[in-house]
């Protein structure tokens, strides 16, 4: 194992630099040069040669606004690939404004200009915000199905289900592709039927190009479907697929992790954990390897890394609330972070707070459940995690928490062992 003190207190300090706040990012236009162990060999020549095209062609005109959505889309996409979304939301928006601002703007330029604004607000968590930005999208042009992408996003994370079924048929109806065959896969999943889930996901790796990172995002979330139902062969030979189109790819890393977790390897997991955070230092990530420390039996390094990411999302809270612009909602965050620092009280508090802001959505009214449920509020969880149900979602993380919940209780289990017996 690597010096876990050194890693985690460089990813620590990553943390505060991956704050999703779009005012406290560099200023310059200049690409955050990636490590060595960010996708493939050749992305980050054909990104800078096509960054510095861009650039170069604004420069000459300002208002070639065409450009600008180019250089918008390139942005954040290296968000999603590096976890720089501070940097990069900060320049995204910086060029979405100027666009919307302009009155002689065109209709094709002031849909972009929406869409991209609501990519911006999903990676806030700022959901009804980007909703109403998508929609604007939609509205402007019907027939592009971006915009209906980041509308079945925003209606999942606000528990308005119904609504992203209607989404996801406009979408695959205008083009059926990577990204609506993930989002009917996910929506599948989330409405029990975890079969047709992993057959809407094979087809958007059928339709994407090995090694991209769309695609081996697809990849991992079959694997993560065949975790789910214990099938830890399937999965393992599905992250190790992605490693080989995508080197060192921080999920399928995290999902080897968690395949060696589940065969109590606690050894293996934690490797393979501190690889991930080598390379993307997300919270959530840290605030893992954390866990498999204490399930290693090293409790003293486990209790001090709950309590340094506790502190640094605290401190990342403080500045949001001052975002003057568009303020990162971290309350789910830190709602698991005093969850793994069992400060319980805390934790509920926040993920009240997050539940007031989508007070339908299923995960959010489980996460809320598990902590009554630690607090030994039994009765109190019941409905909470009644709410988690709703959809019949078949996960075994969910439905084992619900057993404990009903039996406690009272409640008749016997809907619940089916479901458990069916993944």
């Amino acid at each position: 194992m690597k010096n876990y003190l050194l890693l985690i207190a460089t990813a620590i300090t990553l943390i505060g630099l991956k704050a999703c706040t779009t005012s406290n990012a560099q200023n310059s236009n200049a690409l955050i040069e990636r490590k060595d162990t960010t996708g493939c060999s050749t992305e980050w020549a054909e990104l800078t040669a096509k960054h510095q095209q861009l650039t170069t062609a604004l420069k000459d005109n300002p208002k070639d606004y065409d450009n600008k959505i180019k250089l918008i889309a390139l942005y954040l996409n290296e968000s999603r690939v590096t976890g720089n979304a501070s940097h990069y939301n900060a320049l995204a928006m910086q060029h979405v404004t100027t666009i919307l601002a302009d009155t002689t703007s065109n209709p094709e330029q002031l849909y972009f200009a929406n869409h991209f604004k609501s990519s911006v607000l999903m990676s806030l968590h700022q959901f009804t915000n980007a909703k109403e930005y998508a929609f604007r999208a939609s509205q402007s042009n019907p027939y592009n199905a971006d915009s209906y992408g980041t509308l079945i996003d925003a209606c999942v994370e606000l528990g308005q289900y119904d609504s992203a079924v209607i989404y996801s048929d406009k979408m695959i109806s205008i083009r059926p592709d990577l990204r609506s065959y993930s989002r009917v896969s996910y929506l599948r999943e989330l409405y029990g039927d975890n079969t047709g889930a992993k057959q809407a996901m094979q087809m958007a790796i059928n339709a994407g190009l090995p090694g991209s990172e769309g695609t081996e995002w697809c990849r991992v979330q079959l694997a993560n479907l065949y975790k789910n139902s214990n099938a830890l062969d399937s999965a393992k030979a599905l992250y190790n697929q992605s490693l080989v189109y995508r080197p060192n790819y921080v999920y399928a890393l995290i999902g080897l992790a968690q395949i060696e977790e589940q065969k109590n390897n606690y050894i293996g997991a934690i490797e393979h954990c501190e690889k991930a955070i080598g390379i993307l230092s997300e919270s959530s990530f840290i605030s893992y390897l954390a866990t498999l420390y204490a399930k290693n039996n090293e409790n003293e390094k486990a209790t001090s890394i709950h309590k340094e990411v506790v502190a640094k999302l605290e401190t990342l809270e403080i500045e949001n609330r001052k975002e003057k612009l568009i303020p990162h909602n971290g309350f789910r965050e830190i709602a698991q972070a005093y969850v793994n620092a069992d400060l319980l009280d805390k934790a509920l508090m926040a993920a009240q707070k997050d539940l007031a802001l989508r007070p339908n959505n299923i995960d959010a009214n489980e996460l809320v459940a598990q902590i009554l449920h630690l607090q030994g509020k039994n009765n109190d969880a019941l409905n909470y995690i009644k709410r988690a149900l709703s959809t019949n979602r078949k996960n075994r993380v969910t439905l084992e928490l619900a057993q404990k919940i009903y039996t406690i209780q009272g409640e008749n289990i016997v809907s619940i062992k089916s479901a458990l017996q069916s993944i």
